[in-house]
């Protein structure tokens, strides 16, 4: 399954599939993490996306107790050094992570927080789109608002 994940990653044509598709079915697999941590590495920025929106999902459906916390915050501090000199979807997906980090890691709320403010608004092409990218900081606040801080999901997918 691992080498069929890693294909997928690497042949995924649009960035929905490399963001949505391929992490929502990697995050269910016992090598999710694994995967995740290797995508992110990738020069390639369809395979860099899928490992961050990977780890996003991941801490979106895992149980606090079951995810190491140095990993994730190491993590939160990469965000802070490297996503304004990422590829245009890395900056997307890592700033997805931040506020999944937020919103579904208790204890790392208040870090992820941290990690919002001091990067800013983050920029991306969202290529004539209407989209827009969410500002981690404010979006995390509206969690808190309602209460909503480390209420996992059942599942990634919708």
């Amino acid at each position: 399954m691992k080498e069929e994940l890693q294909h997928w990653a690497s042949t995924a044509p649009w960035n929905m599939i490399s963001e949505y598709t391929v992490p929502w079915v990697t995050s269910e697999n016992n090598r999710a993490m694994e995967l995740a941590l290797e995508w992110i590495e990738s020069s390639q920025e369809s395979i860099a996306s899928s490992g961050w929106s990977t780890l996003s999902a991941i801490v979106s459906i895992t149980p606090d107790d079951k995810l190491d916390l140095s990993i994730l915050t190491s993590l939160l501090k990469r965000v802070q050094q490297n996503i304004h000199q990422s590829p245009n979807r890395v900056r997307y997906t890592m700033n997805g992570f931040v506020i999944a980090v937020g919103s579904f890691v208790s204890p790392l709320t208040k870090e992820a927080l941290n990690i919002a403010e001091k990067t800013g608004v983050v920029t991306v092409n969202m290529e004539g789109t209407e989209c827009k990218v969410p500002a981690a900081g404010d979006y995390i606040e509206k969690v808190i608002q309602r209460g909503s801080v480390g209420k996992k999901k059942k599942t990634v997918k919708c």
